[in-house]
């Protein structure tokens, strides 16, 4: 009889938090203009046969008032581990149609960073920080889940990168890569993408947390999909915003589909249920951007799209 009130106790407590998941109003993110084709690559590089590719980026508005774009670069054959260089342009204002090529913003280190991946840049107290993934230096590294390491450069003007003599910051499994940096409640939050573990091959999405930018806890699972490849393919490119006292994942489920990105609501940052499902978007690495005067808008880009698209952004309550 003990265990029968336990067992209806829990299904009263599971239909009420089914029913509360379903009466949160949660936002809804909508693509709300067309996409303007901001940086291409090939403007100005000739070097190489093919066509030149941008792909995980971020986006950063400088102290000045400019805006600052960083990300992977590369021409087709497509070859991810042969990325190793960043691209950067910028722009006077958000809405600028064509951002002004700046180069090579860095490039892996021979011996020490076997690619560079997925940069994502945030600025606290006059610094720059520029989290980014350096891959693993063994040489079969591409061929299984190995540990993917993320580091750490810093910059005063956004031009000159000074890598941090604590690198790497760390390593995980599953080519952990594509960082996020949140800030919340006097704590930084880091996303990024890698396996469940080394024999679990879901697609995951890992954070952990600093009180300073340079010491991290230890990775607690923030999301899964069951998608199983030893590079977390399913869950790449997390991006999160919060708003309205709720927290959204982006994620792009580029297994799936290349071009589709989910998003995830929630009330806990360090938690995104497959569940709770907002909605999807048909773009790929997604950053999502806010602009004091202009408001919000999205990015896209990719191997298919010879650079970086930005568009305007909604949000909307849900039906």
């Amino acid at each position: 009889m003990h265990n029968r009130y336990i067992f209806l106790l829990i299904s009263i407590l599971c239909a009420c938090s089914e029913v509360n998941a379903q009466t949160v109003p949660y936002l809804v993110p909508e693509i709300s203009g067309p996409f303007t084709h901001i940086f291409n690559p090939n403007d100005t590089r000739k070097e190489g046969d093919s066509a030149w590719y941008t792909n995980d980026h971020t986006l950063i508005k400088g102290a000045d008032g400019s805006w600052h774009a960083y990300g992977i670069i590369h021409h087709l054959p497509v070859r991810p581990w042969d990325e190793t260089r960043f691209f950067h342009a910028s722009a006077t204002s958000i809405r600028q149609a064509k951002w002004e090529d700046h180069g090579y913003a860095m490039s892996a280190r021979r011996g020490e960073e076997r690619v560079l991946w997925a940069p994502h840049v945030i600025r606290e107290k006059g610094t720059y920080y520029m989290f980014y993934n350096t891959g693993n230096m063994q040489k079969n590294a591409p061929e299984y889940a190995s540990w993917g390491q993320l580091r750490l450069a810093t910059s005063k003007d956004l031009f000159n990168w000074k890598r941090h003599d604590r690198n790497p910051l760390f390593s995980d499994p599953g080519h952990a890569r594509d960082s996020y940096i949140l800030q919340y409640n006097h704590r930084y939050y880091y996303y990024y993408t890698r396996v469940v573990n080394e024999t679990d091959l879901r697609s995951a999405v890992a954070v952990r947390t600093s009180p300073d930018l340079l010491h991290w806890s230890g990775p607690k699972i923030a999301h899964v999909q069951p998608y199983e490849i030893y590079w977390g393919g399913d869950a790449e490119s997390p991006f999160v915003v919060r708003k309205d006292g709720l927290f959204y994942l982006f994620i792009c489920k580029a297994m799936t589909a290349y071009n589709l990105t989910a998003v995830y609501w929630s009330k806990d940052p360090e938690h995104f249920p497959i569940e709770q499902l907002v909605c999807t978007l048909p773009v790929h690495a997604a950053e999502v951007i806010f602009d004091e005067k202009e408001g919000w808008f999205i990015t896209n880009t990719g191997w298919d799209k010879k650079g970086l698209y930005l568009a305007p952004l909604k949000w909307k309550k849900q039906q």
